[in-house]
Protein backbone atom coordinates (compact mmCIF):
# COMPACT_ATOMS: atom_id res chain seq x y z
CA UNK A 1 0.00 0.00 0.00
CA UNK A 2 2.80 2.37 0.87
CA UNK A 3 4.45 1.90 -2.51
CA UNK A 4 1.23 2.44 -4.42
CA UNK A 5 0.57 5.70 -2.58
CA UNK A 6 4.16 6.68 -3.26
CA UNK A 7 3.57 6.15 -6.98
CA UNK A 8 0.45 8.29 -6.87
CA UNK A 9 2.31 11.14 -5.18
CA UNK A 10 4.88 11.19 -8.00
CA UNK A 11 2.11 11.13 -10.56
CA UNK A 12 0.39 14.04 -8.86
CA UNK A 13 3.60 16.05 -9.02
CA UNK A 14 3.74 15.50 -12.77
CA UNK A 15 0.09 16.58 -12.92
CA UNK A 16 1.14 20.12 -12.03
CA UNK A 17 3.11 20.39 -15.28
CA UNK A 18 0.35 18.71 -17.26
CA UNK A 19 -2.29 21.17 -16.04
CA UNK A 20 -0.80 23.93 -18.27
CA UNK A 21 -2.05 22.32 -21.47
CA UNK A 22 -5.22 20.58 -20.31
CA UNK A 23 -7.39 23.64 -20.96
CA UNK A 24 -6.34 23.72 -24.64
CA UNK A 25 -8.56 20.70 -25.37
CA UNK A 26 -5.79 18.39 -26.44
CA UNK A 27 -5.27 14.73 -25.55
CA UNK A 28 -7.48 14.03 -22.52
CA UNK A 29 -6.65 12.58 -19.12
CA UNK A 30 -8.10 9.17 -18.42
CA UNK A 31 -9.27 8.17 -14.94
CA UNK A 32 -7.88 4.82 -13.84
CA UNK A 33 -8.47 3.46 -10.33
CA UNK A 34 -9.20 6.89 -8.88
CA UNK A 35 -5.96 8.40 -10.19
CA UNK A 36 -5.46 10.73 -13.13
CA UNK A 37 -3.33 9.03 -15.78
CA UNK A 38 -2.35 10.18 -19.23
CA UNK A 39 -3.87 8.36 -22.16
CA UNK A 40 -1.48 5.96 -23.96
CA UNK A 41 -0.78 8.38 -26.84
CA UNK A 42 0.20 11.14 -24.44
CA UNK A 43 2.35 8.81 -22.37
CA UNK A 44 4.29 7.83 -25.48
CA UNK A 45 4.93 11.48 -26.25
CA UNK A 46 5.83 12.50 -22.71
CA UNK A 47 7.86 9.52 -21.49
CA UNK A 48 11.30 10.64 -22.80
CA UNK A 49 11.14 14.01 -21.03
CA UNK A 50 8.08 14.08 -18.80
CA UNK A 51 9.50 16.92 -16.68
CA UNK A 52 10.30 19.17 -19.63
CA UNK A 53 7.62 21.86 -19.60
CA UNK A 54 8.77 23.21 -22.96
CA UNK A 55 7.95 19.89 -24.60
CA UNK A 56 4.58 19.82 -22.84
CA UNK A 57 3.78 23.28 -24.16
CA UNK A 58 4.61 22.25 -27.72
CA UNK A 59 2.25 19.29 -27.40
CA UNK A 60 -0.43 21.65 -26.11
CA UNK A 61 -0.27 23.69 -29.31
CA UNK A 62 -1.68 20.79 -31.36
CA UNK A 63 -5.33 21.65 -31.83
CA UNK A 64 -8.37 19.51 -32.39
CA UNK A 65 -8.31 20.09 -36.16
CA UNK A 66 -4.92 18.41 -36.53
CA UNK A 67 -6.24 15.43 -34.59
CA UNK A 68 -9.28 15.28 -36.85
CA UNK A 69 -7.14 15.21 -40.00
CA UNK A 70 -5.24 12.26 -38.60
CA UNK A 71 -8.47 10.40 -37.96
CA UNK A 72 -8.03 10.47 -34.17
CA UNK A 73 -11.23 11.04 -32.23
CA UNK A 74 -11.11 13.58 -29.46
CA UNK A 75 -12.92 13.47 -26.14
CA UNK A 76 -15.65 15.98 -25.20
CA UNK A 77 -14.73 18.96 -23.06
CA UNK A 78 -16.48 17.61 -19.95
CA UNK A 79 -13.85 14.87 -19.74
CA UNK A 80 -11.18 17.54 -19.34
CA UNK A 81 -13.18 19.21 -16.61
CA UNK A 82 -13.65 15.98 -14.65
CA UNK A 83 -9.94 15.13 -14.85
CA UNK A 84 -8.93 18.67 -13.92
CA UNK A 85 -11.28 18.58 -10.94
CA UNK A 86 -9.81 15.25 -9.81
CA UNK A 87 -6.24 16.62 -9.91
CA UNK A 88 -7.38 19.77 -8.12
CA UNK A 89 -9.04 17.70 -5.38
CA UNK A 90 -5.87 15.63 -4.95
CA UNK A 91 -3.81 18.81 -4.69
CA UNK A 92 -6.16 20.16 -2.03
CA UNK A 93 -5.98 16.89 -0.05
CA UNK A 94 -2.18 17.06 -0.16
CA UNK A 95 -2.33 20.61 1.19
CA UNK A 96 -4.60 19.43 3.99
CA UNK A 97 -2.19 16.61 4.80
CA UNK A 98 0.68 19.06 5.21
CA UNK A 99 -1.28 20.81 7.99
CA UNK A 100 -1.73 17.59 9.97
CA UNK A 101 -0.19 17.36 13.46
CA UNK A 102 2.69 15.03 14.14
CA UNK A 103 6.46 14.90 14.40
CA UNK A 104 8.17 17.76 12.59
CA UNK A 105 11.56 17.56 10.91
CA UNK A 106 14.59 17.16 13.13
CA UNK A 107 16.64 20.24 13.95
CA UNK A 108 20.40 20.72 13.64
CA UNK A 109 22.16 19.02 16.53
CA UNK A 110 19.41 16.42 17.04
CA UNK A 111 19.80 12.75 16.23
CA UNK A 112 18.55 11.78 12.74
CA UNK A 113 15.14 10.11 12.76
CA UNK A 114 14.69 6.72 11.09
CA UNK A 115 11.10 5.78 10.28
CA UNK A 116 10.35 2.06 9.80
CA UNK A 117 7.12 0.89 8.16
CA UNK A 118 6.04 -2.59 9.24
CA UNK A 119 6.76 -5.12 12.00
CA UNK A 120 7.59 -8.22 9.98
CA UNK A 121 10.78 -10.24 9.83
CA UNK A 122 12.81 -7.68 7.88
CA UNK A 123 11.78 -4.62 9.87
CA UNK A 124 12.20 -6.33 13.25
CA UNK A 125 15.67 -7.54 12.32
CA UNK A 126 16.54 -4.00 11.32
CA UNK A 127 15.07 -2.53 14.51
CA UNK A 128 16.95 -5.00 16.66
CA UNK A 129 20.30 -4.09 15.13
CA UNK A 130 19.98 -0.31 14.82
CA UNK A 131 22.20 1.82 17.05
CA UNK A 132 19.78 3.98 19.04
CA UNK A 133 22.65 6.08 20.39
CA UNK A 134 23.03 7.48 16.86
CA UNK A 135 19.42 7.44 15.61
CA UNK A 136 15.94 8.09 16.94
CA UNK A 137 13.56 5.38 15.75
CA UNK A 138 9.87 5.62 14.85
CA UNK A 139 7.99 2.46 13.85
CA UNK A 140 4.57 2.63 12.16
CA UNK A 141 2.55 -0.57 11.74
CA UNK A 142 -1.04 -1.84 12.10
CA UNK A 143 0.18 -4.50 14.54
CA UNK A 144 2.36 -4.09 17.63
CA UNK A 145 4.14 -7.45 17.50
CA UNK A 146 6.13 -9.77 15.28
CA UNK A 147 4.68 -13.18 14.35
CA UNK A 148 6.81 -16.32 14.10
CA UNK A 149 4.87 -17.55 11.09
CA UNK A 150 6.41 -21.08 10.88
CA UNK A 151 4.84 -21.84 14.28
CA UNK A 152 1.49 -20.25 13.50
CA UNK A 153 -0.08 -23.49 12.23
CA UNK A 154 0.49 -25.12 15.62
CA UNK A 155 -1.65 -22.52 17.37
CA UNK A 156 -4.70 -23.42 15.25
CA UNK A 157 -5.07 -26.77 17.02
CA UNK A 158 -3.78 -25.84 20.49
CA UNK A 159 -0.30 -27.38 20.23
CA UNK A 160 1.07 -23.90 21.01
CA UNK A 161 -0.60 -20.92 22.58
CA UNK A 162 -0.86 -17.66 20.69
CA UNK A 163 1.45 -15.80 23.05
CA UNK A 164 4.20 -18.28 22.15
CA UNK A 165 4.36 -17.15 18.51
CA UNK A 166 4.11 -13.37 18.97
CA UNK A 167 6.81 -11.05 20.31
CA UNK A 168 5.91 -7.45 21.24
CA UNK A 169 7.83 -4.91 19.21
CA UNK A 170 8.86 -3.07 22.40
CA UNK A 171 10.80 -6.15 23.50
CA UNK A 172 12.60 -6.37 20.20
CA UNK A 173 13.63 -2.69 20.38
CA UNK A 174 13.23 -1.28 23.87
CA UNK A 175 14.01 2.27 22.72
CA UNK A 176 10.53 2.47 21.18
CA UNK A 177 9.04 2.57 24.68
CA UNK A 178 11.88 4.09 26.73
CA UNK A 179 13.73 6.66 24.60
CA UNK A 180 12.07 10.12 24.65
CA UNK A 181 12.24 10.69 20.90
CA UNK A 182 11.58 7.13 19.72
CA UNK A 183 8.01 5.92 19.27
CA UNK A 184 5.78 3.15 18.02
CA UNK A 185 2.53 4.17 16.32
CA UNK A 186 -0.29 1.69 15.73
CA UNK A 187 -1.39 3.03 12.36
CA UNK A 188 -1.54 2.44 8.60
CA UNK A 189 0.67 4.38 6.22
CA UNK A 190 -1.47 6.28 3.71
CA UNK A 191 1.04 8.24 1.69
CA UNK A 192 4.74 9.07 1.46
CA UNK A 193 5.94 12.49 0.32
CA UNK A 194 9.54 12.01 -0.77
CA UNK A 195 9.99 15.71 -1.53
CA UNK A 196 9.19 16.93 1.99
CA UNK A 197 10.39 13.68 3.67
CA UNK A 198 7.07 13.02 5.42
CA UNK A 199 4.94 9.93 6.05
CA UNK A 200 1.18 10.42 6.37
CA UNK A 201 -0.61 7.84 8.51
CA UNK A 202 -4.01 6.96 9.93
CA UNK A 203 -4.75 5.13 13.17
CA UNK A 204 -6.15 1.61 12.88
CA UNK A 205 -9.89 1.08 12.92
CA UNK A 206 -11.59 0.84 16.29
CA UNK A 207 -14.14 -1.59 14.76
CA UNK A 208 -17.15 0.64 15.21
CA UNK A 209 -16.70 1.64 18.84
CA UNK A 210 -18.94 4.69 19.41
CA UNK A 211 -17.81 8.07 20.66
CA UNK A 212 -19.60 10.31 23.14
CA UNK A 213 -22.19 11.17 20.48
CA UNK A 214 -23.02 7.53 19.75
CA UNK A 215 -21.33 7.61 16.34
CA UNK A 216 -18.33 5.56 15.16
CA UNK A 217 -15.08 7.32 15.94
CA UNK A 218 -13.24 8.84 13.01
CA UNK A 219 -9.67 7.57 12.53
CA UNK A 220 -7.00 10.04 13.56
CA UNK A 221 -4.53 11.20 10.91
CA UNK A 222 -1.03 12.48 11.51
CA UNK A 223 2.33 12.92 9.79
CA UNK A 224 5.89 11.98 10.71
CA UNK A 225 8.94 13.65 9.18
CA UNK A 226 11.91 11.41 8.54
CA UNK A 227 15.59 11.64 7.74
CA UNK A 228 15.80 8.02 6.64
CA UNK A 229 12.91 5.74 5.66
CA UNK A 230 12.76 1.93 5.73
CA UNK A 231 9.78 0.35 3.93
CA UNK A 232 9.19 -3.25 5.05
CA UNK A 233 5.41 -3.43 4.93
CA UNK A 234 5.24 -7.00 3.62
CA UNK A 235 2.73 -8.28 1.05
CA UNK A 236 -0.87 -9.36 0.69
CA UNK A 237 -1.82 -13.08 0.53
CA UNK A 238 -2.07 -14.34 -3.05
CA UNK A 239 -5.53 -15.54 -4.15
CA UNK A 240 -4.75 -16.14 -7.87
CA UNK A 241 -7.93 -14.15 -8.59
CA UNK A 242 -10.11 -17.06 -7.47
CA UNK A 243 -13.62 -15.79 -6.74
CA UNK A 244 -14.89 -16.28 -3.21
CA UNK A 245 -11.52 -16.79 -1.52
CA UNK A 246 -11.57 -13.55 0.47
CA UNK A 247 -15.22 -13.98 1.38
CA UNK A 248 -15.31 -17.64 2.39
CA UNK A 249 -11.77 -18.84 3.20
CA UNK A 250 -9.37 -18.33 6.08
CA UNK A 251 -5.85 -17.08 5.51
CA UNK A 252 -3.07 -18.24 7.81
CA UNK A 253 -0.81 -15.23 8.11
CA UNK A 254 -1.64 -13.40 11.33
CA UNK A 255 -2.47 -14.40 14.90
CA UNK A 256 -6.09 -13.37 14.44
CA UNK A 257 -6.29 -15.73 11.40
CA UNK A 258 -5.17 -18.64 13.57
CA UNK A 259 -7.67 -17.65 16.27
CA UNK A 260 -10.53 -17.69 13.75
CA UNK A 261 -9.48 -21.11 12.40
CA UNK A 262 -9.25 -22.57 15.89
CA UNK A 263 -12.63 -21.17 16.86
CA UNK A 264 -14.31 -22.47 13.69
CA UNK A 265 -12.73 -25.91 14.05
CA UNK A 266 -13.93 -26.37 17.63
CA UNK A 267 -17.35 -24.90 16.82
CA UNK A 268 -17.89 -27.35 13.96
CA UNK A 269 -16.87 -30.27 16.17
CA UNK A 270 -19.50 -29.22 18.71
CA UNK A 271 -22.17 -28.70 16.05
CA UNK A 272 -21.52 -32.06 14.43
CA UNK A 273 -22.20 -33.84 17.73
CA UNK A 274 -25.76 -32.51 18.02
CA UNK A 275 -28.47 -35.24 17.96
CA UNK A 276 -30.48 -35.86 14.82
CA UNK A 277 -28.04 -34.09 12.50
CA UNK A 278 -28.00 -35.67 9.01
CA UNK A 279 -24.87 -37.60 8.13
CA UNK A 280 -24.22 -35.42 5.07
CA UNK A 281 -24.30 -32.25 7.16
CA UNK A 282 -22.01 -33.79 9.78
CA UNK A 283 -19.46 -34.72 7.13
CA UNK A 284 -19.67 -31.26 5.60
CA UNK A 285 -18.99 -29.61 8.94
CA UNK A 286 -16.01 -31.87 9.58
CA UNK A 287 -14.40 -31.67 6.13
CA UNK A 288 -11.27 -29.50 6.38
CA UNK A 289 -9.96 -28.31 2.99
CA UNK A 290 -6.45 -26.84 2.80
CA UNK A 291 -5.63 -25.05 -0.45
CA UNK A 292 -1.92 -24.76 -1.21
CA UNK A 293 0.82 -27.35 -0.81
CA UNK A 294 3.53 -24.96 0.26
CA UNK A 295 5.26 -24.99 3.68
CA UNK A 296 2.26 -23.44 5.44
CA UNK A 297 -0.30 -25.75 3.83
CA UNK A 298 1.70 -28.92 4.47
CA UNK A 299 2.50 -27.92 8.06
CA UNK A 300 -1.13 -27.06 8.78
CA UNK A 301 -2.34 -30.34 7.24
CA UNK A 302 0.08 -32.25 9.44
CA UNK A 303 -1.06 -30.37 12.53
CA UNK A 304 -4.69 -31.11 11.67
CA UNK A 305 -3.93 -34.81 11.26
CA UNK A 306 -2.19 -34.95 14.64
CA UNK A 307 -5.10 -33.10 16.20
CA UNK A 308 -7.57 -35.62 14.75
CA UNK A 309 -5.55 -38.66 15.82
CA UNK A 310 -4.67 -37.48 19.32
CA UNK A 311 -7.49 -35.18 20.43
CA UNK A 312 -10.59 -35.78 18.33
CA UNK A 313 -10.46 -39.56 18.77
CA UNK A 314 -10.36 -39.08 22.54
CA UNK A 315 -12.60 -36.07 23.17
CA UNK A 316 -15.04 -36.29 20.23
CA UNK A 317 -15.32 -40.03 19.72
CA UNK A 318 -18.89 -39.78 18.39
CA UNK A 319 -17.75 -37.94 15.23
CA UNK A 320 -14.19 -39.24 14.87
CA UNK A 321 -15.01 -41.28 11.76
CA UNK A 322 -16.53 -38.31 9.90
CA UNK A 323 -13.68 -35.80 10.12
CA UNK A 324 -11.05 -35.73 7.38
CA UNK A 325 -8.58 -33.34 5.71
CA UNK A 326 -8.18 -32.61 2.00
CA UNK A 327 -5.00 -30.92 0.72
CA UNK A 328 -5.30 -29.33 -2.75
CA UNK A 329 -2.20 -28.46 -4.75
CA UNK A 330 -2.06 -27.77 -8.49
CA UNK A 331 1.51 -29.01 -8.92
CA UNK A 332 3.67 -30.78 -6.36
CA UNK A 333 3.73 -30.18 -2.62
CA UNK A 334 6.72 -28.21 -1.35
CA UNK A 335 7.72 -27.49 -4.94
CA UNK A 336 10.35 -24.95 -3.85
CA UNK A 337 12.20 -27.55 -1.73
CA UNK A 338 14.62 -30.36 -2.55
CA UNK A 339 13.23 -33.55 -4.12
CA UNK A 340 14.22 -35.58 -1.05
CA UNK A 341 12.30 -33.30 1.28
CA UNK A 342 9.25 -33.48 -0.99
CA UNK A 343 9.34 -37.28 -0.97
CA UNK A 344 9.72 -37.38 2.83
CA UNK A 345 6.77 -35.02 3.26
CA UNK A 346 4.58 -37.21 1.02
CA UNK A 347 5.51 -40.34 3.00
CA UNK A 348 4.74 -38.62 6.30
CA UNK A 349 1.39 -37.33 5.06
CA UNK A 350 0.39 -40.72 3.68
CA UNK A 351 1.37 -42.40 6.95
CA UNK A 352 -0.86 -40.02 8.89
CA UNK A 353 -3.75 -40.76 6.51
CA UNK A 354 -3.19 -44.50 6.88
CA UNK A 355 -3.13 -44.24 10.67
Amino acid sequence: MAMSRFGRSNLKQSGKAIRSFMTERTTPLTEVGGSALLSPSSLQALTPCSNNTKTVSSIGQMNQMSYGLRGINTTPQHKFQQSAERIEEDSESESDDRRLPGLEATKPGEKPRVVVLGTGWASCRFLKGIDTSIYDVVCISPRNHMVFTPLLASTCVGTLEFRSVAEPISRIQSALSTAPNSHFYLANCLRIDSDSHEVYSETVSNRGLPNEHGLPKEPYRFKVAYDKLVIAAGAEPLTFNIKGVKEHAFFLREVNNAQEIRKRLLLNLMKADNPGLPVEERKRLLHCVVVGGGPTGVEFSGELSDFIIKDVHEQYSHVKDDIHVTLIEANEILSSFDVGLRATAMVRLYSKIKD
